[in-house]
């Protein structure tokens, strides 16, 4: 079945919306900020994916993606992610700005070239963000036990394994700040009425909002140290 860009775009986003409640129908609301799209447009577009079989939508209630949606975004997510990888690694794309290339290439490669793609970058498990690249038509599964930044306790150490930025302003400050994939850091000792997680970054201490704190997940030390 031939979809369009839109079509795509609308199934790619359901399947991460999905992602953080499994059991949940998503709502419209949910997909129209997601996708930066007025509520009104976005229900005519599941009106239609329903109609198609990708979706099965329920008025006031949400959608969820059927076998053949899911099997679609899956693929389209493969797609995203390989092109970021190929574009960081051999192209020298800053990370900031990766993502948003990637929207506009993952719809013009097809499934076959992004194999090759992925096969001359040697079967990577994960994006330059460290998110898990799916292999063809199996879903992403993130194996490791990760948590997020503002889930650490104050003296506890981890190393950043993934950052789930929602947009190229909050990849290019975290970028700024030192906290990427494969940086260790350390949750520093905050007043109880400060609002900001403060982390140790090799020995530089770094201020971030709650927001962000939930956007870079860590997987902690064997054994936490203290501060220096």
């Amino acid at each position: 079945m031939k979809t369009s860009t839109a079509h795509e775009d609308y199934l790619k986003a359901m399947f991460k919306l999905a992602e953080q409640s499994p059991e949940s129908m998503v709502g419209t609301s949910a997909i129209a900020e997601r996708l930066n799209i007025a509520q009104a447009s976005v229900t005519a577009m599941l009106k239609r994916l329903s109609a198609d079989g990708l979706i099965v939508y329920e008025r006031y209630q949400g959608a969820r993606l059927t076998a053949k949606g899911s099997a679609i975004a899956v693929d389209m997510i493969r797609r995203h992610r390989v092109i970021e990888t190929f574009l960081v690694r051999d192209l020298n794309v800053p990370l900031a700005d990766v993502d948003a290339e990637a929207e506009i290439l993952e719809h013009a490669f097809s499934s076959a070239l992004i194999d090759r793609l992925w096969l001359h970058l040697g079967q990577p498990e994960f994006d330059p963000h460290g998110a898990p690249i799916p292999i063809a038509t199996e879903a992403p599964i993130e194996r490791r036990d990760l948590i997020a930044v503002l889930d650490l306790h104050a003296g506890e150490s981890a190393t950043i394994v993934r950052i789930a930025a929602h947009n190229a302003a909050q990849l290019r400050l975290l970028t700024q700040l030192g906290l990427v994939p494969g940086q260790t850091i350390q949750r520093a000792q905050s007043s109880p009425s400060a609002s900001d997680v403060v982390l140790l970054v090799e020995k530089q201490t770094r201020a971030i909002n709650q927001l962000l704190a939930q956007a870079v997940w860590v997987v902690r030390s064997q054994s936490p140290s203290s501060i220096e």
